[in-house]
């Protein structure tokens, strides 16, 4: 019998307002030797204080000693981050597909790529290959010699606040607190998806002309690419999940391609139509990594019955 149903359009498409991309201050990709990798070079580091030696004073006890030597209170580094791609490849048979294999294909692209990214951000992975510089789940930094002076990091290695495992707020407060000892300004906080309905709930999260910030100014991506694991790469227990605090964001990313040709799309091996379309990406951030464990609620891994 033939299929007598209405063909109609699927439904719209809404990405997650909260994910990586709300977070990266995104760079013009007009000169595009940035897709080779970046070089950059942030101003860590804060300031000092100190008095002037000369200045009179009543009362007793006397003058305080002289003032000691400035010394260096910044960190002028380079740093550096890696490219990698993310694509689709979308495949059916040809009867009704020729027209439109392409712009699914870019669609498919636009629907997927902020998960995917967030992916390889958390976990240095593209390709099935440790290859994504820097990112966030990392114990061992990486330091890249590239024949200039000086050295480039390409990887810094987590600092973990605390060995403890503390509840969701708390854990919050206290990695805020350490992000605040190490950057003056705005960082981001990167959480997995199921950490923010603990922290709403305790009213730790506001929203921000469509971003999300805690209480304190800084901001946060909760990721639906993140899975959450500790800096060596390991699961957490059940209830329990590593959240990550850096310095801000940069990001290139190029116009999404298709690779092919309407005349290349043809699959001649089986008779269907294949598009491929793909874009590509740098990310990088200043300054700070932290890392630190929390319990979200429900039960810890391998202890059934009792509370994590």
């Amino acid at each position: 019998m033939v299929n007598a149903r209405l063909h109609v359009p699927a439904p719209n498409f809404t990405p997650l307002p909260y994910g990586l991309f709300s977070a990266v201050q995104w760079r013009d990709d007009a000169d595009p030797h940035w897709r080779l990798g970046i070089t950059y070079e942030p101003l860590c580091g804060g300031v000092g204080t100190t008095y002037e030696g000369c200045f009179s004073v009543t009362g007793s006890g006397g003058p305080p000693p002289p003032p000691p030597a400035k010394t260096s209170t910044g960190d002028f580094t380079r740093r550096g981050a890696t490219a990698f791609t993310v694509y689709s490849d979308i495949d059916c048979s040809a009867p009704g597909f020729w027209d439109r294999a392409e712009s699914a294909a870019i669609e498919l692209v636009g629907r997927a790529e902020q998960r995917q990214v967030e992916r390889a951000l958390w976990t240095g992975v593209a390709g099935l290959q440790p290859v994504v510089y820097p990112h966030l789940a990392e114990d061992t930094a990486f330091i890249e010699n590239d024949g200039q002076p000086g050295s480039v990091t390409l990887q810094t290695a987590a600092t973990v606040v605390t060995g403890s495992i503390l509840d969701v707020v708390e854990g919050l407060g206290v990695l805020e607190e350490q992000l605040a000892l190490c950057y003056d300004g705005v960082g981001v906080i990167h959480v997995p998806l199921s950490v923010i309905p603990p922290l709403v709930e305790a009213m730790q999260l506001q929203r921000v002309g469509g971003k999300l910030f805690t209480v304190n100014g800084n901001q946060v991506v909760a990721g639906a690419g993140y899975p959450g694991t500790s800096p060596s790469g390991a699961d957490p227990a059940v209830g329990r999940r590593w959240i990550y605090a850096t310095g801000a964001l940069i990001g290139y990313r190029s116009p999404i391609k298709l690779i092919g040709t309407n005349g290349e799309i043809l699959n001649r091996t089986n008779d269907t139509v294949e598009a491929r379309a793909e874009r590509t990406y740098v990310i990088g951030w200043e300054c700070c990594h932290f890392a630190l464990q929390v319990s979200t609620g429900g039960l810890a891994s391998g202890t059934p019955g009792s509370p994590s």
